[in-house]
């Protein structure tokens, strides 16, 4: 009879809880609004969370906050997110790692893939895969080659032991039956200096990352997630054979059961400031593309990437069953 009260009580809360939203929604923002970030200061998701919120307070008419919420590679701030309030107050900088990945490899917290509702992508992040500029491989397919006649001679210089950049480089290595040495870094920008320093021979990067050192002629582009007019010769991962995806984004997320007026009015927000030429120019400038994507469809897209990783990571052992 306990159980059955409590349950009760349980379901008489929630539905309370989520009239209390709805009224709320219809008066949204009336205060200030807080995004999260999962990741430190200066990196690519904290830059993409302060550019967004620097032009849609302009729209929402409220001080839109970005907190840096670290640790646990992304877990702690991912897992503070997904507990909040589903009231339109705390957001969500979401991204490959904290969306995707994260649910596959832990379960802390009860974390799964339907834990945030997406409001709508807004960018997304080029990757590339780069050697030192002096070497001989010309593109991806010429390493493969050196790498599979050479096993254990070459050194992936692994950007971090679990963001997606680094998981997706060594799905390639996996999928390619390559046999390389790995060197755990714990950023882009570290792993890209053990290339420079000849510490190792490969690495997978954003192109915030590579994108100065390859104009400068310090590192060779060997292949790139999608086409790139600066770059029009060097080949996609498609072009050269590689299936899966090379690409990373940034979308704006909200806990689950958030109401579906606010998501509305976020998601709106969100497409006209994807249109603003400040907007694209301030996200150009560290080394986004604007891709918009209304949260409906996005979702989708991220629904079928959980499917593909989840596949791949349970073959390589780091999938919690």
């Amino acid at each position: 009879m306990k159980k059955i009260l409590g349950s009760v009580m349980a379901v008489a809360m929630a539905v309370t809880l989520s009239a209390g939203y709805k009224a709320e929604a219809k008066e949204y923002p009336v205060k200030p609004i807080t995004v999260i970030s999962p990741y430190g200061a200066g990196g690519d998701s904290d830059i993409a969370a302060r550019v967004w919120a620097e032009f849609a307070k302009q729209e929402l008419g409220q001080p839109v906050l970005v907190v840096n919420k670290t640790g646990g590679g992304g877990l702690t701030g991912t897992m503070f997110a997904s507990k909040a309030r589903p009231d339109g107050y705390t957001l969500f900088l979401g991204q490959l790692g904290p969306c995707v990945m994260l649910p596959i490899t832990t379960k802390a917290g009860g974390l799964n893939k339907d834990s945030f509702e997406m409001i709508a992508r807004f960018a997304t992040s080029n990757t590339g895969a780069v050697v030192s500029a002096d070497t001989p491989w010309n593109n991806l397919k010429d390493f493969e080659k050196d790498a599979a006649a050479n096993p254990g001679k070459y050194t992936f210089s692994s950007p971090s032991a679990t963001s997606w950049v680094a998981l997706a480089f060594k799905s390639w290595i996996y999928n390619n039956k390559l046999n390389l040495k790995n060197v755990e870094y714990v950023s882009g920008a570290e792993a890209a200096t053990s290339i420079l320093g000849k510490h190792g021979d490969i690495t997978f990067l954003f192109r915030a990352n590579f994108d100065a050192l390859v104009k400068g002629e310090k590192l060779k582009l060997l292949a790139v997630g999608q086409k790139m007019e600066e770059y029009p010769d060097v080949p996609t991962f498609a072009e050269l054979g590689y299936e899966g995806n090379y690409m990373a984004w940034a979308a704006i997320a909200a806990p689950k059961g958030v109401p579906d007026e606010i998501k509305a009015k976020l998601q709106a927000v969100t497409e006209k400031i994807s249109q603003n030429p400040e907007f694209i120019k301030a996200l150009q400038n560290v080394g986004f593309d604007i891709n918009y994507k209304d949260g409906a469809s996005f979702k989708k897209d991220v629904d079928a990437q959980y499917i593909e990783m989840q596949k791949l990571l349970q073959v390589m052992g780091l999938a919690v069953q």
